[in-house]
């Protein structure tokens, strides 16, 4: 138990593999889908692929800027259409 009232080490959290954190925020929002996530090529547009509407779009890219602590403005959405996309974008590369 901490008692001196500071937050724990980050290193001290677990590290999600992005693309895991990606495929399930995918398989929360839609989870129909989750049987076709295992085969998805990580570098086709999963939206056109997996035919996400809008409001799925808006969903996952909200759950993941949430869940990885990262910003994802509007305006770069068009461009994070792949798995592999998102990964980099995330991971800050």
């Amino acid at each position: 138990m901490n008692t001196d009232n500071t937050l724990p080490d980050s290193t001290d959290q677990p590290t999600v593999d992005p693309v895991t954190m990606i495929l399930a925020v995918i398989a929360d929002v839609a989870p129909e889908l989750e049987p076709e996530l295992a085969e998805l090529d990580h570098d086709v547009d999963f939206w056109t692929e997996l035919q996400l509407d809008s409001m799925d779009h808006l969903s996952v890219m909200t759950r993941l800027a949430a869940q990885a602590g990262h910003d994802i403005p509007e305006r770069d959405y068009p461009r994070l259409t792949t798995i592999n996309e998102l990964r980099t974008y995330l991971a800050g590369d």
